[in-house]
């Protein structure tokens, strides 16, 4: 894999994109493995987050909680996946 610092700008912007995508991707797979999931329904009662989703401040209050950890390594890729689920859940129809 090519070394980003000795693309050229626009080169750099979509290999960015696409690497870091893959990480957040990889990231919610691995996630899902564990039993996670369903962000992207609306709050519905108590018990597994998959079946019954999570509210949009809970999704917030993950994302304030990971970026007091540090914006470095791994943890950057949470703060972007809560980033990525709190900006669908306001923007339903991605618009």
């Amino acid at each position: 894999m090519r070394n980003i610092t000795a693309m050229r700008n626009a080169g750099a912007d979509k290999a960015g994109v696409e690497r870091f995508t893959k990480a957040m991707h990889a990231k919610m797979t691995a996630k899902r493995a564990e039993g996670r999931g369903g962000w992207h329904r609306a709050h519905r009662g108590c018990g597994d987050v998959e079946t019954y989703g999570c509210s949009v401040v809970g999704l917030q209050q993950a994302l304030r909680n990971h970026i007091k950890r540090g914006l470095t390594g791994d943890n950057l890729v949470d703060v972007a996946n809560f980033c990525m689920m709190v900006w669908n859940r306001e923007h339903p129809n991605g618009k």
